[in-house]
């Protein structure tokens, strides 16, 4: 059972990694194609992020009151019909409104996948260590990434909405694997007629759980860093590559692809920081300040392989920080309300991620990239030695 649970899990992660990635390398281009700018872009992105941070605790509580698989179907195909509508779209209210129901699907999704594997592994007595088996998802997301991202740059240089209709597809595939294959036979369902209460009762415990575990608030605050100091990056690197170095389409591909293989071997260093730190939070303090300086060496050199080489540097580093922060924080909570306290935590995420969009795209337009990436390499450094002499 549990070579089921595991093989179901990393299909389900490699799959929920696919799907978006096909627009992953063409997604600015494509905006900027419809007339958006820098700013623009971080505007319809931070509406994302905030529309998360408000549907995170009640698609939690919906998670772990009625089944995580339910929750997981249905934030699928909710975002299967927001990659929809972004391929029939051109305005900025129509991409908006693609963004509020991604966001629906994305909290839908979020902490209910890890939820229903913990638990599973949980029910069945397993003793398999989380830093590896997250180490495991990490590999099965990369490839979802390469495969993905690098699929949309050749398709995208033909037409830059195509790849929106392969992500629709795509995740609507993923929420019938999620049908067929997840199971639940420990979860104790709620009656079919629909109550708020339930729902508003779990999302409390779960609030006052974590209020009451410094522990918890600490990783959460950690994560909401990382979110916001990255986000200058994920919305600006395929303008960077594109406009600075004249790079063209299908590179953009390798570059993502690039990416994802960084992620993945730095998850593979997971493990061995954990053993190696004297606490976990030095190991993220090390993590922390191995980014930051990434991010500030990558935008200020006009050698186009020195700003690759630092720019999947730092890539590296966001993949090791994943399995470390996905490992702590589950130590940390009850398996009862794992999916909401999950929610809780990624809600933190999407909020830090919000001012980093809105900050990053201020900073992109009304002075350059490269500024924007050093204040986000900045804010990690300063944030390091809390980490490594307070930890998590």
């Amino acid at each position: 059972m549990k070579t089921k649970i595991i093989r179901t899990f990393t299909l389900m992660a490699f799959l929920l990694a696919l799907a978006p990635a096909f627009f992953f390398t063409t997604y600015q281009l494509f905006l900027m194609d419809k007339g958006m700018s820098i700013f623009q872009m971080s505007i319809i992105n931070g509406v994302f992020m905030l529309s998360v941070f408000i549907l995170e605790i009640p698609t939690g509580a919906l998670a772990d009151s009625f089944g995580r698989k339910l929750s997981i179907i249905s934030g699928c195909l909710a975002w299967s019909l927001s990659f929809l509508l972004y391929y029939f779209s051109s305005s900025l209210p129509a991409f908006i409104l693609a963004e509020i129901i991604g966001a629906g699907g994305s909290a839908l999704i979020s902490g209910a996948l890890e939820a229903w594997a913990v638990d599973s592994l949980c029910f069945h007595r397993s003793d398999i260590s989380l830093e590896e088996f997250f180490r495991r998802e990490e590999k099965f997301k990369q490839a979802g990434i390469i495969i993905g991202s690098f699929l949309g740059a050749l398709i995208g240089s033909l037409n830059l909405s195509l790849p929106w209709l392969l992500s629709s597809a795509g995740m609507f595939g993923a929420a019938l694997a999620a049908i067929f294959l997840m199971q639940e036979p420990y979860f104790k369902r709620q009656s079919l007629n629909f109550s708020w209460r339930p729902i508003f009762i779990v999302a409390k415990e779960s609030w006052q759980a974590g209020k009451n575990s410094p522990a918890f608030v600490r990783i959460a605050l950690t994560s909401a860093i990382l979110a916001m100091s990255v986000q200058s990056l994920n919305m600006q690197w395929t303008i960077f590559f594109r406009t600075g170095f004249n790079m063209p389409m299908w590179s953009l591909g390798l570059i993502f692809s690039g990416i994802a293989i960084s992620a993945y071997l730095g998850a593979r260093l997971a493990p061995l920081t954990a053993k190696k730190s004297r606490h976990e939070g030095r190991g993220l303090a090390i993590v922390f300040s191995f980014i930051g300086l990434m991010m500030i060496i990558s935008g200020q050199t006009n050698i186009f392989s020195l700003a690759l080489i630092f720019f999947l540097s730092h890539e590296l580093g966001r993949g090791l920080f994943a399995p470390l922060k996905k490992a702590i924080i589950n130590r940390r909570i009850k398996g009862q309300n794992r999916a909401t306290m999950l929610s809780l935590e990624s809600m933190t995420v999407h909020a830090g991620a919000f001012f980093g969009l809105i900050g990053g795209g201020w900073l992109g337009k009304n002075y350059s990239i490269e500024t924007a990436w050093i204040v986000s390499g900045l804010i990690l450094l300063s944030f390091a030695p809390f980490l490594w002499k307070k930890g998590v």
